[in-house]
């Protein structure tokens, strides 16, 4: 048995149609709720003081949402939030028409979340009626809150993707004690909460202000980042990957995968032309040059074909079969992340589907 035999695959991409996406936001957001208002619950039942009661919220939601960004991302990109999702449709990330859907999903699943806290804790389920709190220093604590959320969101991104999760789950976590947010930047928190006994959940009257001042922190931080990254994050054409291999469909594999995987506005693959796997038409001005990766097979001489190109070596000779088939996908997959990853490619919060999923709904 060979090595590559004994080495556990990486479970494949999952690509969920619109539906299925829908409820992935839909859950996350409902288990968001069920841990605030849990551990809110938990601290007036141990009788802990107000500042303990803080750090139990803050613990249950940020461990809670590390666990289901880090599970859930790859399946819908883990909004879990419409407000992340209003700033990722500014960034061209989220299809518009894809955005009712999506917020009306984390909104429906905020309030699911509200009803099974409810009934966890054995609370009636109804408005509240205590005096709205609408302010212009709690407006001011919504804008900040929200606009810290989305840089830190925006930022990660560009710089250290992988590190996503942690960071916005310490974040969320900590403007339990540094602001005084209703709603911890959430939209879809937000509109649970108002549906609450709590003295400290939301009035159904506030509502709307601290909606429009999620929304203003939000467009804010998208102005703020598309000027800091005014030249790298919109660059004319996306950068051109060429995957050259001779033996027949393995380029047009890596191509697709590397599609599905990467931001379409910043790069994109197609499979080489030419057996020299070099490109026939010449790049615009100031545009750069394809980058070309070749496949060879293991124990093949990895020959540069040519100058800056870059070779990988995969298990092609047997991926005429279904299962060396599988067995490459995988073996491309660690590549392609290091690839995607290294040049701040990967597709994170773009939740649209493909060409090919929007047929497939559509029918």
């Amino acid at each position: 048995m060979t090595a590559a035999n004994q080495a556990p695959a990486e479970p494949a991409p999952v690509r969920l149609n619109r539906p299925r996406r829908l409820v992935v936001e839909a859950l996350g957001c409902g288990l968001m709720v069920v841990a605030l208002e849990g551990a809110h619950h938990g601290a007036e039942h141990l009788g802990v003081s107000a500042t303990d009661g803080r750090l139990f919220m803050s613990l249950a939601v940020g461990a809670v949402l590390a666990c289901l960004t880090m599970v859930l991302q790859p399946l819908s990109g883990a909004h879990f939030n419409p407000a992340l999702t209003f700033a990722d449709a500014l960034e061209d990330g989220t299809p518009w028409r894809d955005v009712p859907r999506y917020v009306l999903a984390q909104l429906l699943g905020g309030l699911a979340g509200r009803l099974v806290a409810h009934l966890m804790c054995g609370e009636p389920l109804l408005i509240a009626t205590h005096t709205p709190a609408a302010s212009s220093a709690q407006f001011l604590t919504e804008l900040v809150s929200t606009f810290g959320l989305l840089v830190v969101v925006r930022g990660c991104v560009r710089t250290r993707p992988s590190a996503t999760p942690l960071v916005v789950a310490g974040y969320v976590a900590a403007t339990v004690w540094f602001t005084d947010s209703r709603s911890l930047a959430n939209p879809a928190l937000l509109l649970a909460r108002a549906v609450s006994t709590h003295a400290e959940a939301v009035h159904p009257l506030d509502v709307e202000s601290f909606l429009a001042a999620q929304l203003l922190g939000a467009a804010l931080a998208v102005c703020l980042f598309r000027w800091l990254w005014v030249q790298d994050v919109k660059p004319s054409r996306p950068r051109t990957i060429v995957f050259h291999c001779t033996q027949a469909g393995v380029a047009e594999l890596a191509a697709s995968l590397f599609n599905g995987l990467a931001s379409p506005e910043r790069a994109r693959a197609i499979p080489s032309p030419l057996s020299t796997g070099r490109m026939r038409e010449v790049p615009a001005p100031n545009e750069p040059p394809p980058l070309v990766v070749r496949l060879v097979a293991e124990g093949e001489a990895m020959d540069v074909p040519s100058s800056g190109a870059t070779c990988w070596s995969l298990p092609l000779h047997e991926s005429s079969t279904p299962d060396g088939e599988r067995q490459l996908r995988a073996a491309l997959r660690a590549p392609l992340h290091r690839l995607l990853r290294d040049h701040g490619w990967l597709r994170l919060y773009a939740v649209g589907g493909t060409v090919h999923e929007e047929a497939q709904e559509s029918s």
